[in-house]
Formats: structure tokens, C-alpha cells, sequence
């Protein structure tokens, strides 16, 4: 029976705090990227401090929630984002709403890897979160339209009976892989190489 085996990988979180700090560097560092293109990464990825780099930044919204009623505090916030999921998958770029039948060509503008939307819920500390990842790029356009949806969502969320200690936070966040980085082989160096056809 073949196991598979997954590299262990770790989201870093950096406090809206020292991002709001690092933004003159990663305006200098993107440059045009924040008007609009995407410069190469590799020379381009800003630093908060050294070996502290990053490419992506996250959008919290979050909340407290009562135990009261069988959770109802909880059910309502879900029911919430469950009515407002179409809006929010669209900052993403997600396959939903007026996207699911675009004829707009999105080559470069779509991976799950660093736009994506993640719901938290702990039970212990009573925490309902919406966290919306992005792009740099992206996301200091989505900033300049005020992060919507989020004032009607958070408008919404203060008045279900239950909720409290609505809060924003934007953070840097970026998956960590502890593997480092993964060679794929060519073709030409892997276990088919024989037969492979020769050059004539």
C-alpha cells in the first residue's frame, strides 16, 4: 500500500503594526506593481526585517461569539457569511457570481495558493474569523475600494444578538515550507531518460 507523504508547512502571521512600518520599503520594492503590474518576485519581494520577506497580505475580520441559546450567536454569523459568500469570493477571484460566466481572460490572476478565503472558528476562546488572503498587489487595490464588502458585513455581524468585540487586523501571511525549496528533475536526468528518443 503506498503512503503518501506531505511536507509539513506553517502559515507566518506579522501584526498590522510592523506591515504599516515595512509599507515605505514595499512601495520602493514593487513599484509599478502597485499601479498595476506585477514585477518578478524574486527581485522584488519586500522584507519587514531581515530574512522576514513576504508577497502576500491578509485582511481579518473577526468576532467574539456567546454560548448562549445552542451557539445561536455562532449560527447566525455563518448564516451571515454564508448570504455574503458570493461577494467575498469575488475579491479572490473565485468562480462565482458575474466571474463564473466572464469571458475575461484571467491567465495570471487566479492561485489558490495566495488568494483565498479562510474561515476560523475556536470553540475554547469563542472566536469567529474571515481571513482574506492576497497579493500584495492585489491587495493594496482592494484597499483603496475601503476592503468591500467589509463594511456591510461587519455592519451585519454587530447586529446579531450574541456577537461582540468586532474587530479588523491586517497581517502579512505566508505559507512556510520547512522542506526548502523542491528540484523537479528534467526529463532528460529522471528514471525514463533511456527511453527517451536520441537526438539524430
Amino acid at each position: 500500500q503506498a503512503i503518501s507523504v506531505r511536507a509539513p508547512v506553517f502559515a507566518a502571521r506579522v501584526p498590522v503594526r510592523r506591515f504599516r512600518r515595512a509599507q515605505p520599503r514595499i512601495v520602493r520594492c514593487l513599484g509599478a506593481g502597485l499601479r498595476g503590474g506585477d514585477p518578478p518576485l524574486a527581485k522584488t519581494m519586500p522584507s519587514i526585517a531581515p530574512g522576514v520577506d513576504f508577497t502576500c497580505v491578509a485582511r481579518e475580520w473577526r468576532c467574539k461569539f456567546s454560548d448562549a441559546n445552542d451557539m445561536a450567536a455562532l449560527k447566525s454569523a455563518q448564516k451571515l457569511l454564508d448570504s455574503m459568500s458570493t461577494d467575498i469570493l469575488t475579491v479572490v477571484h473565485e468562480f462565482v457570481g458575474k466571474q463564473a460566466s466572464t469571458r475575461e481572460v484571467l491567465n495570471g490572476q487566479i492561485d489558490g495558493s495566495k488568494q483565498l478565503v479562510q474561515r476560523i472558528v475556536c470553540t475554547e476562546c469563542n472566536d469567529f474569523k474571515i481571513v482574506i488572503k492576497l497579493p500584495l498587489a492585489q491587495f493594496s487595490e482592494w484597499e483603496r475600494s475601503s476592503f468591500e464588502p467589509e463594511d456591510k458585513f461587519l455592519t451585519a455581524l454587530r447586529e446579531i444578538e450574541g456577537i461582540s468585540d468586532v474587530a479588523t487586523q491586517t497581517y502579512t501571511l505566508e505559507v512556510v515550507n520547512l522542506t526548502g525549496k523542491i528540484k523537479v528533475p528534467k526529463a532528460s536526468e529522471g528514471c525514463m531518460a533511456d527511453s527517451l528518443p536520441r537526438p539524430v
